[in-house]
């Protein structure tokens, strides 16, 4: 087992508490420069769980990249919805660009309701980091007030079944929340970063961001990240493990596909449609990139960092 499991397995949203961190990290972070926050309670919202003795294994799904209505997204929804009745997740996270071109409101219902009726239908929820198109109307701020996004401010965290998701808005990087909330509580088995901007990746759309390393990298070594989720690039890519870590590029949703190119960090890339299916066990996190149609293309396992 890879930490200690203290009994209560807990289920909550929260926009992070008050950690007491004196190392400083380096200032970042393209696009736009590091921000802080006072120190202070920050609003939280609790969830009801059971309390099992042992984690169950828990699966969630994750897409990037999606929201455009059209046949592409669609096509990856429906597959969703076909996984889940033969595998089950009751969770969806997204790494952004949720409603393109811009985030505007009035398109919620074609790009981000409509196409993930059959999930939405079925009680499953999402939870969304926001994305570069995202913020071109209002700063994102009509995403992070509809509940449908599941969104519990522009930085928050989501605790459940061992597993500790920490959801960054890359547009504009805090640092001070960052450092606070990738402070992993007891309980916490597992630690995923949920972003947009990619600190890693093979892409010939966007690649890797300018600004966040070593900066990033360095506090997740520091913090005990186990995997980290991006989107921005229109593909699929993962790193082979970057001391201990693997990058994830999952911005197969539904936008139109970009290229790979070649980067000795990476171990996998393919331009392809997809969603995430992935599963955490007290001992392992296991990664499935599953295409629109056909089987899975892509899997692998990680213990992550002790």
């Amino acid at each position: 087992m890879k930490r200690l499991w203290l009994a209560l397995a807990c289920l909550t949203l929260v926009s992070c508490g008050v950690f007491d961190d004196s190392a400083a990290e380096a200032e970042c972070c393209e696009p736009g420069a590091a921000q802080t926050t006072s120190p202070g309670e920050l609003p939280s919202i609790s969830l009801p769980t059971g309390s099992p003795v042992e984690p169950p294994p828990f699966s969630f799904a994750v897409i990037g990249d999606f929201g455009t209505g059209t046949k592409e997204q669609y096509a990856v929804s429906d597959r969703m919805c076909s996984r889940r009745e033969n595998y089950g997740f009751d969770l969806v996270f997204t790494t952004g660009d949720n409603v393109y071109p811009d985030g505007d409101p009035a398109l919620f219902e074609e790009e981000f309701y409509d196409p993930y009726d059959c999930l939405r239908s079925d009680g499953v929820g999402f939870h969304a980091v926001l994305g570069n198109h995202d913020v071109k109307t209002r700063n994102g701020r009509p995403e992070i007030q509809d509940e449908g996004f599941g969104m519990g401010g522009r930085n928050y965290v989501v605790r459940i079944g061992g597993v500790r998701f920490v959801m960054i808005d890359s547009n504009n990087v805090d640092m001070d929340f960052l450092r606070r909330a990738t402070q992993a509580e007891e309980g916490d088995l597992w630690t995923i970063v949920v972003m947009h901007h990619p600190i890693y990746s093979p892409g010939d759309g966007h690649g890797s961001e300018p600004g966040f390393r070593p900066a990033l990298p360095r506090l997740f070594r520091k913090r005990g990240v186990d995997l980290v989720l991006q989107g921005h690039d229109h593909l699929y890519a993962v790193t082979k493990p970057l001391r201990g870590i693997r990058y994830v590029v999952t911005g197969g949703g539904g936008a139109r596909l970009y290229g790979c190119t070649t980067k000795s960090f990476s171990a996998k890339c393919a331009a392809r449609h997809h969603f995430l299916y992935v599963t955490a066990t007290a001992d392992e996190l296991t990664v499935q990139a599953v295409p629109a149609e056909g089987p899975v293309f892509h899997d692998f396992s990680t213990a992550g960092l002790d």
